[in-house]
């Protein structure tokens, strides 16, 4: 780290700290001063990259006694943002990709909403069966502007796009705002999955943020439901 570490770096170094088990549940973080020097920027700086460790449920703070890793709901977590490869081997399961689809397409009126861009904006259009352990689970239908996402192959959506995003573009995903409903199994996503025709999907809709601010994803996923797991954490404010 610089002295002009940013709080977005120092959130990732904590962030992983948490997630390898060097900061447990059962030890408190060392305290806003300890980091700042350490980290070589000002207490303030701390605040800020804690106060996303809070937001994402990774950090809790007891007024008085200081700030603790907040103890998960079950065994396992899922990183939602670090993609599905990412999550599925971590998990020590298997995961193969079916790329159905990979194709540059203008932006229509929907997504061009979606994705604060101008209709006709041209897009990469991909759609993935994802089949983990053997099972079609997933069924991923994604755009991204050309104009922020650069270079994009197929070969990059038969592994991984956020790994592509993330170690060859040197892009940094921030957050994501998602809906979750559940619908019926059309005729198309019945084959593919091999179930019955009107048999319960979950339907994750999202949008997702690059550090910056910039929207670079706009997908809808289509999960088998007895496969599907999600976890969140509330605040009241």
């Amino acid at each position: 780290m610089t002295t002009k570490a940013k709080y977005s770096d120092i959130y990732q170094s904590i962030k992983q700290r948490i997630l390898s088990g060097q900061y447990s549940t059962t030890q408190k973080l060392p305290g806003g001063s300890e980091l700042a020097e350490e980290f070589g920027c000002s207490e303030l700086t701390i605040k800020k990259a804690l106060d996303i460790l809070v937001t994402e449920g990774l950090v809790v703070r007891k007024r008085g006694s200081g700030s603790f890793v907040k103890r998960p709901l079950g065994n396992a977590s899922y990183a939602h943002l670090h993609g599905t490869k990412a999550n599925v081997l971590a998990n020590g399961q298997s995961v193969a990709t079916k790329v159905l689809e990979f194709q540059v397409v203008p932006a229509n009126e929907h997504v061009a909403k979606r994705l604060n861009c101008d209709v006709e904006d041209m897009l990469y259009n991909t759609t993935r069966l994802r089949i983990i352990d053997g099972i079609a689970s997933s069924l991923e239908e994604t755009y991204m502007p050309i104009s922020i996402i650069l270079g994009l192959k197929r070969e990059h959506a038969e592994d991984s796009i956020y790994s592509f995003i993330t170690n060859k573009l040197g892009l940094k995903i921030h957050s994501s705002t998602m809906e979750i409903t559940v619908v019926k199994a059309s005729q198309f996503y019945a084959k593919e999955f091999g179930i019955s025709e009107g048999e319960p999907l979950v339907n994750v809709e999202q949008v997702v943020y690059l550090d910056d601010g910039e929207i670079f994803e706009y997908s809808n996923v289509k999960h088998r439901w007895e496969s599907y797991k999600f976890a969140t954490n509330f605040f009241k404010v």
